[in-house]
């Protein structure tokens, strides 16, 4: 068997496992995964209907071939359906959301129209120009259409996976949602090699081109690996997130705005509660006896800051300390973490960079 033929029934199984898995768990938040999982399931039919193309399966059996061809036009809506249930707990059905089908349906029937009317010598001859890379040149614009669809979905996955983040920030210390941006720039980083690879197929680089698909499907499995393992070793994000709307355009008066922060810093300075590691704006305004929207406001516009930028901050300036007074040579980058208040080993990095510019790995040896 072919070496692309083997790359290909390893995606099937990893795609069909991790698809299966999301599909059934009943873990985290199950709407979600199921988006996931059909995403996944879909691909994997996309890379069986590949693979019996090239087997030849689809030359004895023409009328079975491109029935799926309009899956790809379904990746970006379930990626971004998939996104708005993970950023926002609640996301209720709109019938406007059917729009996002108009793009499958419109790719569905021009396949219905143009190959399944065709007597069946001819779809055989369009499928053996397909397998010996002799496409016509309309099939460059089909795929142009496909990729900038995936592509704008990401995009608008991302978009909203900024706002919601930046949202969250004035109410969480933490959250978990790089996982899901790491996700989307898999996917990314997937689409560039696919375009590659397509490209060398369209030049008919035949040589080139059995290089090139091996590598995608390898990546393709790696990262479905990985993203399998980030799945078993932490469900899926489920937020508890009471709103996502900042708190702005209150007017607070100079005094009763400087008593606030007062407290604040008292809270955070003396009594450290930064040190909780799930200490959201609702446990910090109750600590000090005041009105979430006036703490957060206070925040916002005399600090200039987030809730989260706040709090991890004084974790930061915690963890520096650690590490200068530490005379314990058994500490770990870890102990300190958890000490100082992440529970993140991702997020304490990129926190700990972005303040110092170093890792805490590297503060630690410097110190």
């Amino acid at each position: 068997m072919k070496l692309i033929s083997i790359t290909i029934i390893i995606c099937i199984t990893l795609f069909g496992l991790f698809g299966s898995f999301a599909l059934f768990t009943k873990h985290g938040n199950r709407k979600a995964n199921k988006l996931l999982g059909f995403f996944f399931l879909l691909w994997a039919f996309d890379f069986l209907d590949g693979l019996l193309l090239l087997e030849g399966f689809y030359l004895e059996y023409p009328n079975f071939a491109l029935w799926n061809e309009s899956f790809v036009f379904l990746y970006g809506p379930l990626l971004y359906f998939y996104t708005l249930r993970i950023a926002r707990k609640k996301t209720s059905f709109k019938w406007r959301f059917l729009l996002h089908l108009i793009p499958f349906i419109i790719s569905l029937t021009t396949v219905m129209i143009f190959f399944h009317t065709l007597p069946k010598g001819d779809k055989i001859e369009v499928l053996r120009s397909i397998i010996e890379l002799k496409q016509p040149s309309e099939i460059y614009f089909f795929t142009s259409v496909i990729y900038l669809h995936f592509f704008s979905y990401i995009w608008l996955s991302k978009k909203h996976i900024r706002k919601t983040v930046k949202n969250l920030n004035n109410f969480y210390s933490h959250h978990n949602l790089a996982w899901l941006n790491i996700l989307l720039n898999s996917f990314l980083v997937i689409l560039t090699i696919s375009v590659f690879t397509n490209v060398l197929q369209f030049n008919q680089s035949k040589l080139y081109f059995e290089i090139g698909l091996p590598m995608l499907t390898i990546v393709m499995a790696l990262f479905v690996a990985s993203v399998l393992l980030n799945a078993l070793n932490r469900p899926f994000i489920s937020l508890n997130d009471p709103s996502t709307v900042k708190y702005s355009g209150l007017r607070l008066d100079p005094k009763e705005t400087e008593v606030i922060l007062k407290k604040i810093i008292n809270a955070l300075k003396q009594e450290k509660l930064y040190l909780n590691p799930e200490l959201n704006l609702k446990d910090l305004s109750e600590a000090i006896d005041s009105n979430s929207r006036k703490v957060s406001q206070v925040i916002n516009d005399t600090l200039d800051k987030s809730f989260f930028d706040l709090i991890n901050s004084y974790r930061i300036e915690a963890a520096k300390e650690r590490f200068k007074k530490n005379k314990d040579s058994k500490l770990t980058v870890l102990e300190v973490m958890y000490d100082v208040g992440f529970n993140s080993k991702s997020s304490f990095n990129t926190q700990f960079k972005n303040r110092t510019g170093l890792t805490p790995s590297e503060y630690m040896k410097l110190n």
